[in-house]
Parts: C-alpha cells; structure tokens; sequence
C-alpha cells in the first residue's frame, strides 16, 4: 500500500485502489447471478484472468490495461519477464486461482450470507443490483477501469478514411497498407547500421588515418558496393532520418515534431519493418538509448518491439557496448532458426565533438580532438564488427547496410578540403541490386526500396519515392503541409494533441525583411556558436541587420550587471574553478573563447551608445527598476519578466515594453488579455513548444494587437527560423533567432 501511494500520490492510490475493488465486486455479483454450474466457471475464468492482467497492467504500467501493456504482452516478452519477475508470476497464478474460487463459489457464498443474515431473497437481489450499479459508476470515472478501456478500444479504431483522404491528394491512390501486404519468402538477414553525423567526408583523403577500415570496404569492389547518398528534407535530426529509413517518408508531424510517436501504437504506413514481418523475419533494434526522442514509441508503432540498449546492461552504454550487444543477438539467432533483421544506431560521434570512451584508448592512438578520435574508433568498431560476421559465418546469408543517419550538426571546418558534403552507403548486397541506385538523384527517402531490393525481398509495396518524377527535396517542399497531414493520419493515437499543419504564408517576402520580428537570441549566433552574449555577436549581427538584441542579464557576486546565459555553464566553458557567481573581475577575466568578449553594463551601454537605432532585449533578470536604471535608454529597453509584479513594476519605469513571459500568461487565467490590455502590454513571449496547445490564445493576443514572439526555436533539426517564419509566422509577430539573413 505504501509503495502504491507513493508511486501515484495518496488520493489517487486510493481511487485506483477503489477501482480494483469495484472490478472484482462486480465480477462477483454478476458470478453470483449465474446459477447454472458450467456457464459459472467459464465466466470466472474469463473474470480471473481479467481481474489478474487489470492487477498486473496496474503493477507494471501504473495504469489499467492499455497501449504500453498491450504492446508487451507477448510470449517473447512474458518469458523474457520470468527470471526478473518469476516470484511476481507465481503471486499472480496464486491471486488467479484465489478470484476463480470466489467468482465460481459467488453463489453460495451470498446464499451463505443470506442464511446467515436471514435476510429476504428479494432484498439481496436488489442489494447486489444496487452494489453492481454502484461499481460500475465508480469504474466509468476518468481513470477509472472501465474509462479507460473504452478509451483503448475507441481509438484502436483506425480512421482509414482520412489517411487515404490524404493520399489521394498526393495522388498515392494505389499505397498499399501493412494489412495488404503481400511479401515472398526472405532469401536474406538484414543488418541496417545507422552512424551518427558520419559523413561521407570522413572517407576522403583528408582523414584517411581517421576511416583506414571503412575506406578499405570501399576499395573492395568485390565484396561491398558504394554509393552516394544525399540528405533529404525531414530527415536530418536522428530519429527522423530512423523514420524515413523504416517508411521512407520524411519525418514531418507538425508543430511537436515526432512526439506524436509518445502515444501512438499502430501505422496505417507501411514500413520495411511490416514487410519484414510479414517475411518472418525477427526484427530487432539496438542503441543506447531507445527512449530518448521518442524512439521508443516510434518502433512500437512500426511494430519493432524487440529493442536492447542501456537497460540490457543497467548503465549508460556507448558504441562499444552497442556493438557487443549486437553480437551477443546474433548468437542467440542462430538457436532460432529464423532469419532477422537487426537495426544498429550508434552515438559516439555525436556533435560538437563527440561522446568520449577512453576504453577505446587501449585499441588507438590518439587524435587532434575527442571528434576524430571517436571517429576512428568507430571505423574501428565497424571492422571488428565486420571481422565478427565473417567469422560466424553470417556473412554468407546477410545483406549488411552502413550509412550516416544525417550530416553532423554545428561546424563543419573538419570537412573543409573534403569536397562536396554527403552521406554515404556502403553494402554488400549484390551490385546488380543495388546499381539502379547509383544515381544523383538517390535520397533518404530511397533506403527503404535500397534495403528491399538487396536483400532481394519480394513484395507488393510502394514507397513515396515511387511517385515522385521531379528533383526529391523540390517535391518535399511543395508538399510539406500534404506529408504532414498523411503522416499525422497514417498513425492511430491513445491521444489526440493539438498540431498545427504546416501551411506557407502568403506574407513570406515581407517577414523577411522586417527586421521589427527578428530578436538576436543572446545576441545571436557567432563563428556557429550560440549563446555567446559576446560583443563579437552584436557587433556580427548588427552588421547582417538585426536591430533587436536579446542579451541574458545576471548580477555577479559583487552585485554588478553582466551578460551570461546560466552560471554552470560559463564555468564549464570557461574552466573556472571558483565559487559562483564569480566577482565583476573574474568574469571578466573568464572569457569563453579567446576571441569572444564578455559584456558587463558599460560595454553594453557603450555598445547601445554607438548603435543608437538598436533595442536591448533583457532575459533571466527580474528586477525591472533596478536594471532599467543601469541601462543607458529606457525607450530602447524591452524586458522579458517572470512574474505579473514585476511586469506592472516595469511598466511604471516607462520602458519601451515590459513583456510578460509564458509563466505570467498562463498564471494570470482567462482573463489575461484583458489585463493585459488594461495595462498596457504591448509584447509576449511564449515557447514555441506551447504554439499548439494555446493557439486559440495566440490567436486572441495578435487580435488585440499584442505581439507574441516565440522562443525554442530550433530545438528540432528541422523546425528552425527559416521554417517558423514561412509556416507560423502568421499566428504571431516574431521569433528569437540565433541567425538570419534579412533578404
């Protein structure tokens, strides 16, 4: 009872718990007015094993029967749960057989009851009427049993009328669905390793000391075949690039970008995996970390259940593990007689400059950066990886595919002297396969047919990119608002969040150059650093146009103004070693790169002093009156601030705008516009992760003249300035940039 409560808080616990009771309760009365024998116990096992999969979904998901206990209810699952849970699996078949006696003997135990009690038939009729009456209210309740099953079963309902609504407006018409599949027998185990940021620019001859292994694939025209493959639009953060290997659609799904996958569990799209599937293949996916950007949920509705990362070991696993876990799966394949599918996403040379693993040292020598020397070691882990399919023998009856999941974030200058940027496949599928492939106009969208085709499975299934006859990326972009709503529709969710379609703006030529709706984000990006609220970043972005600076205000420990976005990491980019804050002195003395100069409260009047048509944009400072009287032109000085006392403080300082943040708009209610209003508010700022969720708000602030600038921007891949300000710039007024090019 205690670990219940607290798992799910004390009123909560007790509501669930009273469900459970009412779930049993009304399984004995309706038991109990059974009187025939034979019907009695076949209802009461129905009953026990419903009661006992409630009782165990309530254990193991915190919630009654639903998606993610479904989802796990399988025999591979339930015996790989039995060395883990096996004195729970006994309590369970001990618990089953107890309600099976209760619910069969419900009968005599009222009639018991009722001789006992002396009471008349008719009364006990009604008394158990009422007490069915009564659970069954108490199950219908939000969260309730019964609400929650209904809410399962209503949207296990696919709405195959919208989907192939929207694929008639790409005149995909003839799309064939996972439930009309139909797919040969598998000649071939399939291995697809997707590399982090490893492009193919780590293969020239600038690195060759980096890639000596996959080079000398490559150069092995006998054995592997090479191509070069290009990055396609939608599928250029990890997750994405995942999803559009599997479906081969670009990964669009509105305004939250993939979290759509948190509370999906089946796909009207089809995908490698449904073939696959149907082929009897083992589909099996293997990383780090499956949960992280929704991965997880993705292959579960893409039917990928089978996934291994940081749990298998119970600690943070790298490339190395990722590897060895692979292979530990493979063994075990050879004991099953199937043929599978094992999908690899490694992380070790993730951007800015990878995730270090000094165990690799021993295999090694060192490089000029942590980047290049995780570079080299997973080259390195390939070939082993490669060593190990050839010597069990996996090699023979395997198709194996390597390429990059995207082009490396942030700076590219260790691919300067490389030649063009580009991804890369390398396999050794047959080169009569995969030769039609061998073309400029080969994309991500393309890999799904790619790994068919080699493998040499056979199957009815058509792709995106079979409709497409112009330049791939150009068809992406005339159609992004077509896909999004294809791929939001293509998926049956447990619950409907709000997405905004993408739609392109009329206005586009005109927000571009409107230098009013553009804020530098901690003064802009500089040298394709962000957050530098350095001197070099104004000075940088004043020049490209900006005429609004978002600088990050914090007081030293000193008391003294000074820019910085978050002490903890100045510190770490710094290498201070000191308390914080730090004095004026030391964060002066601290710069976070050699060329980067900090800003204090005189370089920043000096600044605002010799660029007198710029505004200053405050963030993290709350005190508007102290600030305001620091700063060197209150009618160029815009606040954001954190509580409603501090915006009407601001305000009564006269500056040019005191601007709530999100939490004072969703603190104040209802009625916020109207206070707003009342009091003057001219400016918002709202994360764009809330553009959805409080679009009808969004909608009555701009109608009422107050401008809503988004923050977050950029925070996926895809959905950067240049998006927001050509899709969803019309629900608002602006948007923090780290760059821009006013055209």
């Amino acid at each position: 009872m205690n670990a219940i409560i607290t798992l799910f808080g004390f009123f909560n616990a007790k509501f669930l718990l009273l469900n459970l009771v009412a779930l049993v309760a009304a399984f004995f009365v309706i038991s109990s007015f059974i009187t025939n024998k034979f019907f009695r116990k076949v209802f009461a096992i129905i009953f026990s094993i419903i009661s006992v999969l409630q009782i165990v979904s309530f254990y193991i998901t915190r919630t009654f029967i639903s998606y993610s206990f479904i989802i796990h209810f399988n025999t591979r699952d339930i015996l790989g749960m039995k060395d883990l849970f096996g004195f729970e699996m006994l309590l369970g078949l001990l618990l089953f057989v107890l309600l099976f006696v209760i619910y069969y003997k419900s009968l005599a135990i009222v009639n018991s009851i009722n001789t006992g009690l002396r009471i008349k038939l008719s009364i006990v009729k009604v008394l158990k009427v009422f007490g069915l009456v009564v659970s069954v209210l108490i199950m219908t309740f939000k969260t309730g049993v019964i609400h929650d099953g209904y809410t399962l079963i209503k949207n296990l309902n696919v709405n195959h009328e919208s989907f192939n609504k929207e694929l008639s407006k790409l005149k995909m018409q003839d799309y064939v669905q996972p439930e009309n599949l139909v797919v040969g027998e598998a000649q071939k185990n399939i291995i697809i390793i997707s590399l982090e940021s490893f492009e193919k620019g780590y293969l020239s001859n600038k690195h060759a000391k980096l890639t000596p292994n996959l080079r000398a694939l490559k150069a092995d025209k006998d054995n592997w075949f090479y191509l070069e493959l290009n990055q396609n639009q939608g599928s250029t953060w990890t997750s994405g690039s995942l999803y559009t290997a599997i479906t081969g659609f670009p990964a669009y799904f509105g305004t939250e970008a993939n979290s759509i996958f948190q509370t999906s569990f089946r796909s009207s799209i089809t995908g490698i995996s449904h073939i696959l599937k149907k082929a009897n293949h083992d589909l099996i996916y293997v990383t780090d970390n499956a949960e992280v950007s929704g991965t997880k949920d993705m292959l579960y509705a893409l039917d990928i259940v089978e996934i291994i990362d940081q749990k298998n070991l119970n600690k943070k696993t790298k490339d190395k593990d990722i590897f060895e876990l692979a292979k530990q799966r493979l063994k075990e394949s050879k004991t099953r007689n199937k043929p599978f599918t094992l999908i690899m996403s490694t992380l070790s040379t993730h951007f800015p400059n990878g995730i270090y693993d000094d165990r690799m040292e021993a295999y090694l020598p060192p490089q000029a950066s942590d980047l290049e020397f995780m570079v080299s070691a997973t080259d390195y882990l390939l070939q082993d990886f490669v060593t190990f399919l050839k010597t069990e023998n996996f090699l023979d009856n395997t198709v194996v595919y390597i390429f990059p999941d995207h082009l490396k974030m942030g700076s590219d200058t260790i691919f300067k002297d490389t030649g063009d940027r580009g991804l890369f496949v390398l396999t050794n599928a047959s080169s009569q396969k995969i030769a039609p492939y061998k073309t400029n106009n080969f994309f991500q969208i393309d890999l799904p047919k790619l790994i068919l085709d080699g493998a040499q499975v056979k199957h009815n299934a058509k792709f995106l990119s079979d409709y497409i006859f112009i330049d791939k990326n150009t068809y992406i972009e005339n159609n992004i608002t077509q896909l999004t709503s294809l791929n939001l529709s293509g998926f049956s969710r447990l619950k409907k969040e709000p997405y905004l379609i993408p739609t392109k703006t009329e206005h586009y030529n005109t927000y571009i150059q409107d230098t009013s709706r553009f804020i530098a984000h901690a003064g802009g990006a500089v040298d394709k650093q962000t957050y530098t609220n350095s001197l070099e970043a104004l000075n940088l972005n004043y020049n490209k146009g900006f005429r609004l600076f978002e600088l990050d205000i914090r007081k030293t420990n000193d008391n003294k103004f000074v820019a910085v976005h978050y002490w903890e990491e100045w510190a770490e980019k710094t290498g201070f070693k000191g308390s914080l804050p730090p004095s004026h002195q030391e964060f002066l003395e601290n710069r976070l790169q050699p060329e980067f100069t900090p800003l204090d409260m005189d370089s920043i009047n000096q600044w605002f002093k010799t660029h007198n048509d710029a505004i200053l944009v405050t963030d993290k400072i709350n005190t508007p009156r102290a600030f305001s009287n620091n700063f060197i032109d209150k009618n160029r000085l815009i606040m954001e601030l954190f509580t409603w006392e501090a915006v009407k403080e601001g305000i009564a300082c006269n500056i040019k705008s005191a601007m709530p943040s999100q939490r004072v708009l969703m603190d104040l209610g209802p009625d916020v516009v109207v206070k707003f209003k009342a009091h003057g508010v001219t400016d918002v700022a709202v994360s764009r992760y809330n553009l959805a969720q409080e679009i009808d708000l969004i909608k009555e602030l701009k109608q009422n003249g107050i401008k809503v600038y988004l923050y977050n921007i950029g925070d996926y891949k895809e959905i950067n300035e240049d998006y927001v300000v050509k899709y969803e710039m019309d629900y608002i007024y602006g948007i923090y940039a780290d760059e821009w090019e006013f055209k």
